[in-house]
């Protein structure tokens, strides 16, 4: 029986015995802004079929991670999943049918064993060759089946490459058949399991029914590593394959820790959950390695509901959740420890999951935290609301639950039935639909400049020297101003393309650099440069004198200075990282950055503030190594190469086959392409100005380096001198004269609050004098001399001990603003009194505003002359309300 790690080697290596270019899958995170995450192997090779890009080789081979997003309602059966891996060989312009289909046979009998007599084919009807090809290499005839839904896309709106499919099934068995005579492939049952998929796109779609062939038609095969792996292994469903088994016995396992009394139970409703629970980790863990939080929008959004839904499961299959107990004292978290197995069971093929375990599970126990405070709060308005529905709970009420409390739908439909109520669940499905158009729309606008073609012929157009030096005679290959490409440009702002260029291009957080375009007459001031697109530099210039013509040659000359600050704070990033990690923890990993001259942000995952003391050490250990004057250099590689260096990648960066690492002496070494210093020492100093959060589980540093943090040093020094001249003490004895005139502070408001408690003690005598009854209520309504807030509470609450049963709103004077505060007693409050909407009402006739509790609210006062007119509000109220 092959093990999934065994099956994953022998697919590449097969294929690579073929001449096959056996590259590394890509990043979760597509650049195509159509979709959230990456949904198929050729993904990655699109722009190449397209011809937009070189391809990296005419034939390739790949393990690709995918998570399908849409798939999210379907898991819980036997075969589907969110994430999954993705085996597929691609042919770019180089073989096509014949050999694709001679090789998915050899590989699924010779190598995989699979019992001939099993395997069905299925092809388009009108695709002879790929027919004809199957029966030459001995498929029988009856074993062959034509659909007309072998055909990709199956779309009659679709506007691209297309052509016909042929998929391999392997029988299963009878058992799993709808017992039908003639049940084959194409049959709705479970017995023909489809396994693998050649694809070959040999025709542009310009509109429906009008199709040209395609100059190099291709191939493009995938097969489902997991559904293989259950094939492989005899098993029913991926769920019971080596990949899922020790995730499935982790739930089992937490399930048990959090109630002593949970037996496994095979019935389909448990198989179910447990099966949701298992994939959604996968698609969790993964997600989380690659940088993607939990949040409310788009990638993240789907990360929260993965995250929440397999949490909620969790908490369901172990009985610590139900409908009818919804008011938890607390809820354990579940899913923490099972991530931790995912990253165990996969970091062996994935070593990010094994690199980014704790940051993984850190940020799971943290939205497990904020999904137990959500469903707790979000319980008893549910419990409200289902109280006072009639016949049927609305599909925006569902959602609003669903979307701002995180209540899954299934947990509202059980508190619903349970009150005899039904669910709109249609409407629900069209606020889903809504939110993830939104979120797709969001996506798609980030990548707006991707969709324009007038960047497409430029991809690796441009020669990048800006390493070795920041000055270089280049060629203007094109002028795109508005969008359109020009032949000149006399005045204005428009993007430069040249054919070498010295100007490092906005990425990795890294800004753009500035400078000038120059020839004999012409001078343009280069503002920015950055990526419209992946593999194109663009100049943002405007002319100073002269024109720019295409085909014209110009000095490109980056601003040296500005580099040379660039590359202190970019070098000090990398020095940071290592202190962070270091002082804080191997946890503390990047998450985004900024690096502009001599100043760097950088956001890094940790739970925690650091202390004071904390963030000395760190600020300290970066400048000990810029003391050191460590060597600093750069190694191009490839990814594996870097990988077994112990090379740090940074979450959310995509990566080539080429690699550039960054080695500083003997303890860091990060992929990165952007500028650096040769030695730390040329950083000159470092200075960390702020920190703060930034988000569940994400801190933020921001520091300066070289001038800008000898400018902040000596403006804190001059800051320093101008304390101690005003406090008429030493430099070294601010601190201790700081602290004595706060405590002299303290013990004087001590005493002044003190001096109000007595005075407002001495108050009350007098205002009880002045009580009067509305209606049956005794009433206090009058003005105090200045007592701050606690001393106006405390006499409010005295009155009303003294009273027993009344309303008092009292108002302290003041000379532009007046507090004031209202207090009702429990017996009035029972029959509808209430302190915030009375103390509302009279706060707004002096042009203020409050409100608070039915017992006691506060308020404050803008127009003191109308404080007499506001008091006298308070008798009316009393009045209307009996």
């Amino acid at each position: 029986m092959m093990t999934s790690e065994q099956i994953r080697k022998s697919f590449l290596d097969f294929f690579a015995a073929r001449d096959h270019k056996v590259t590394a899958g890509t990043s979760l995170i597509p650049e195509d802004p159509t979709t959230l995450f990456t949904s198929a192997g050729v993904q990655q090779f699109v722009p190449a079929f397209r011809g937009d890009v070189p391809a990296p080789a005419p034939r390739l081979a790949t393990c690709q991670k995918c998570l399908r997003a849409d798939d999210i309602d379907e898991v819980g059966d036997a075969w589907h999943e969110t994430f999954f891996e993705m085996l597929g060989n691609f042919s770019i312009g180089d073989y096509f049918k014949k050999e694709a289909i001679e090789w998915a046979w050899e590989y699924s009998v010779k190598e995989l064993d699979l019992p001939t007599e099993r395997i069905w084919i299925s092809v388009h009807p009108e695709d002879d060759e790929a027919y004809s090809t199957w029966r030459k290499i001995g498929v029988p005839e009856d074993k062959i089946v034509k659909l007309e839904d072998n055909w990709w896309p199956l779309s009659d709106t679709w506007v691209g490459s297309c052509g016909p499919d042929s998929e391999l099934y392997l029988d299963i068995g009878e058992e799993f058949g709808c017992g039908r005579a003639d049940c084959r492939p194409g049959c709705s049952c479970d017995r023909f399991n489809e396994y693998w998929n050649l694809v070959f796109p040999q025709f542009f779609q310009e509109a429906p029914g009008k199709r040209r062939p395609l100059e190099n038609p291709g191939v493009d095969t995938g097969l489902g590593l997991e559904r293989l792996a259950a094939l492989l292994q005899g098993k029913n469903n991926i769920f019971e394959t080596d990949i899922f088994q020790p995730i499935v016995e982790a739930i089992h396992k937490r399930a048990k820790e959090l109630n002593p009394d949970y037996k496994i139970a095979h019935s389909t409703s448990n198989l179910t959950v447990i099966r949701i629970i298992a994939d959604h980790s996968r698609a969790v863990a993964f997600s989380l390695a690659e940088g993607v939080l939990p949040s409310n929008e788009g990638r993240g959004y789907v990360v929260r509901k993965l995250l929440r839904r397999a949490s909620y499961f969790g908490w369901k299959l172990c009985g610590a959740l139900s409908a009818g107990d919804a008011r938890q004292d607390g809820l354990q978290q579940f899913l923490t420890p099972v991530v931790k197995t995912v990253c165990a069971t996969m970091e062996s093929a994935y070593h990010e999951l094994g690199t980014n375990l704790k940051f993984i599970q850190d940020n799971v126990a943290a939205e497990e935290e904020r999904f137990e405070a959500a469903v707790l709060s979000g319980f008893p308005l549910l419990e409200k609301t289902v109280r006072e529905c009639q016949g049927r709970l609305p599909g925006e009420t569902l959602f609003k639950f669903y979307d701002t409390y995180g209540i899954p739908l299934d947990l509202t439909r059980e508190i619903a039935a349970e009150s005899g109520l039904e669910v709109d669940e249609e409407g629900f499905e069209a606020e889903l639909h809504k939110q993830r158009a939104r979120s797709r729309a969001a996506v798609g606008e980030k990548f707006a400049a991707q969709r324009s073609g007038v960047y497409q012929e430029f991809i690796g157009a441009t020669k990048f020297v800006g390493y070795e030096k920041t000055q270089a005679e280049a060629k203007v290959l094109s002028i795109i101003q508005d969008g359109e490409k020009k032949q000149n440009l006399a005045s204005g702002e428009a993007e430069i393309i040249l054919d070498h260029t010295p100007f490092y291009a906005e990425a990795g957080g890294q800004v753009g650099d500035t400078g000038t375009l120059e020839s004999a007459d012409t001078s343009c001031e280069v503002l920015d440069t950055t990526l419209p697109i992946a593999g194109v530099i663009a100049h943002h210039v405007r002319v100073k004198k002269g024109s720019l013509k295409v085909g014209g040659a110009v000095q490109a000359s980056a601003n040296s200075q500005r580099r040379q600050a660039i590359a202190r704070a970019h070098t000090a990033t990398h020095l940071l990282h290592f202190a962070l990690r270091e002082t804080l923890g191997e946890h503390s990993l990047q998450s985004g950055s900024l690096v502009d001259a001599d100043y760097l942000r950088f956001d890094f995952s940790h739970f925690e503030r650091p202390s004071t003391e904390q963030l000395g050490r760190i600020a300290s250990e970066v400048n000990r190594l810029i003391l050191e004057n460590r060597s600093v250099e750069a190694v191009l590689t490839d990814q594996q190469t870097a990988r077994s260096m112990g090379a740090m990648a940074l979450f959310g960066e995509k990566y080539g086959e080429e690699v550039r690492v960054l080695l500083i002496g003997d303890f860091s070494k990060e992929l990165c392409g952007g500028t650096h210093l040769r030695s730390t020492g040329e950083v000159g100093s470092f200075v960390i100005t702020s920190e703060g959060s930034i988000g569940a589980g994400l801190r933020r540093i921001e520091a300066l380096t070289g001038l800008r943090a000898m400018e902040k040093m000596r403006e804190d020094s001059r800051r320093l001198a101008a304390v101690a001249k005003l406090l008429r003490t030493p430099e070294e004895d601010i601190v201790r004269k700081i602290e004595d005139l706060l405590n002299e502070l303290k013990q004087t408001q001590r005493k002044m609050a003190s001096a109000q408690h007595k005075q407002a003690r001495g108050l009350a005598d007098d205002l009880l004098a002045s009580m009067e009854k509305v209606g049956e209520i005794p009433v206090i309504a009058s003005r105090v001399p200045p007592l701050n807030q606690d001393a106006l509470r405390s006499l409010a609450d005295s009155l009303i001990d003294r009273l027993g049963s009344g309303v008092v709103v009292l108002a302290s004077e003041g000379e532009k603003r007046s507090s004031m505060v209202a207090k009702v007693s429990p017996d009035l409050v029972k029959k509808g009194f209430h302190a915030g909407k009375i103390i509302g009402e009279v706060a707004k006739a002096a042009g203020g505003g409050g409100g608070g509790r039915p017992d006691f609210a506060q308020a404050g006062i803008k127009d003191v002359s109308r404080l007499d007119e506001a008091l006298a509000q308070v008798r009316i109220l009393l009045t209307e309300q009996q």
